[in-house]
């Protein structure tokens, strides 16, 4: 990350709010193109409530020059991670990063993002924004995080739903640093979930979790449209399926928030999201 400091200073710079903090997302060319993922998550900011103002607080991580130049053609905070692309162009055959690739460059990224003093809130781009989830982060904590659970061999596994929220602080320097450690002796630690690190590294004292009811996934959906903030194309691994079903997602949210416009309602629609489509058979 050293020579790319610079430049990605100058983007966070940019788009800092006035108490430095930005809103992050990583992504690739498969889910930057027209007609994309990509078009889709801001889209949601575009027809959020009061999600409009984030947008200029965006900042798009491109891991590959493809991604990167769309995102320029639509978006006016992206930063390339050359580095990646550059490891890339050495493996012979490999047209997208491996899955350690990508682990590792997302915690050098918040490492460096939180060395040059910034808080972030991290958002996979197939998470849509449909409410302000700002009003639910902790100020005073260090992280705050949703999560979901993944029933597996009749154990339950702590599993990401695609944000959090982490301060520039200390702790979170320390956990980062910790991180880079742990992969070193142990390489396959990343692959656990960001809910499964910072349960186990932070204990809790400095970590909120978000209610599940508020943060919804393909998984786990929330059938009240009235109290979702956000909803991620869980369980889906198909691009084409995702942005079918992201697409179903922003269509039922315009109708809900018209529906309640013309109705005067407080919020209590009867309003129910269509099941995925593609996405979770």
């Amino acid at each position: 990350m050293n020579s790319e400091s610079n430049d990605l200073s100058q983007v966070l710079r940019s788009a800092s709010t006035e108490d430095r903090t930005v809103i992050l997302t990583i992504l690739d060319e498969t889910l930057a193109s027209p007609g994309s993922v990509l078009d889709l998550f801001l889209e949601s900011f575009r027809i959020g409530q009061k999600t409009q103002q984030f947008l200029n607080h965006i900042v798009v991580v491109a891991v590959d020059n493809q991604a990167y130049q769309y995102c320029i053609s639509i978006h006016p905070h992206c930063f390339q991670l050359t580095s990646v692309t550059s490891k890339l162009a050495k493996r012979k055959g490999s047209t997208s990063p491996d899955h350690l690739t990508l682990k590792i460059m997302r915690f050098d990224l918040f490492l460096e993002v939180v060395k040059l003093g910034y808080n972030f809130a991290f958002t996979e781009a197939d998470v849509m924004w449909l409410r302000n989830p700002f009003e639910h982060f902790d100020n005073v904590k260090t992280i705050t995080l949703a999560c979901g659970s993944n029933p597996q061999g009749g154990t339950s596994t702590m599993i990401d739903k695609g944000l959090f929220f982490m301060k520039a602080d200390e702790i979170s320097f320390e956990f980062l640093k910790i991180l880079r450690f742990e992969r070193v002796l142990f390489p396959n630690y990343l692959d656990n979930s960001i809910c499964e690190m910072v349960t186990h590294k932070l204990k809790g004292y400095s970590v909120k979790q978000l209610d599940k009811t508020y943060f919804g996934g393909f998984c786990e959906p929330s059938k009240n449209v009235s109290k979702v903030y956000t909803m991620q194309s869980t369980c889906c691994d198909n691009v084409k399926s995702k942005v079918h079903d992201l697409r179903l997602v922003l269509d039922d949210w315009i109708n809900f928030t018209a529906q309640v416009s013309t109705n005067a309602s407080t919020g209590t629609s009867p309003f129910t999201w269509r099941a995925p489509k593609k996405c979770v058979g």
